[in-house]
């Protein structure tokens, strides 16, 4: 198991992807939302019901049920966290949580969406000629 130090998530089949990392190739595991470098991580409780585990349970279920009930759950909580990735809404606040960052600026939503958000549409437009 890995967990995302970004979305705070663990994830149980990560996304590999060949690298060079110090001069060597490597394959490092990517968090499949955002990308992002996974640590890996051994759990010590049930990640269902919460048991403590033995160490012989590898993949942090203490039962078959809990294994089922678990990846139902996990599954119906990754449909919830793309759905809200794909909002549009959540799209602009995070064009302008990093347009502030990036500009060192304090734009409301609204005002980013009446005075920012028109020109870079503007400019994607004439870099993409439409």
């Amino acid at each position: 198991m890995y967990y995302c130090t970004d979305c705070k998530i663990f994830v149980e089949d990560p996304k590999f992807k060949n690298l060079k990392i110090e001069g060597r190739k490597g394959k490092r595991a990517l968090c499949p939302i955002c990308s992002g470098a996974l640590t890996e991580n051994t759990p010590l409780y049930c990640r269902y019901c919460g048991t403590k585990l033995s160490g012989t349970e590898a993949d942090g279920f203490c039962t078959e049920t809990c294994r089922r009930l678990g990846r139902r759950l996990w599954t119906k909580e990754m449909r919830r966290r793309k759905k809200i990735k794909d909002d549009p809404i959540a799209r602009v606040l995070r064009m302008l949580t990093s347009y502030n960052r990036e500009h060192n600026t304090r734009y409301s939503y609204g005002q980013f969406v009446s005075l920012v958000l028109p020109k870079i549409e503007r400019r994607a437009r004439k870099i993409y000629g439409y």
